[in-house]
């Protein structure tokens, strides 16, 4: 009876030090999983841009609105955010564009 005790405590103990190195995939962990799209451009306070990285394949582009204290997620094929990047329209001027690096 004792020898198999220890036979199953070894086992037990053996498949755990197998089971501890094993690596868990956690998919894609990018900021953002849904797009607006639409953005007021007058309520916009600042727009954030996250580079490509190893955790995510995307540009992540992120607007900051005055009176909502959770950033939105915006595609960068929106029009309003080509006007703020190019910072041609000396309205949009005051609206802070930060690259992370």
């Amino acid at each position: 009876m004792d020898y198999k005790i220890a036979a199953v405590i070894c086992a037990v103990l053996l498949s755990a030090t197998l089971l501890q190195g094993a690596a868990i995939p956690r998919g894609n962990r990018c900021l953002c999983t849904k797009f607006s799209k639409k953005l007021k451009i007058k309520a916009v306070e600042k727009l954030e841009i996250y580079p490509r990285s190893s955790t995510c394949e995307n540009v992540e582009y992120m607007a900051f609105l005055k009176k909502r204290s959770v950033p939105i997620c915006v595609s960068p094929d929106l029009k309003e955010v080509k006007a703020l990047l190019r910072k041609t329209n000396r309205h949009l001027k005051h609206i802070k564009v930060i690259h992370h690096q």
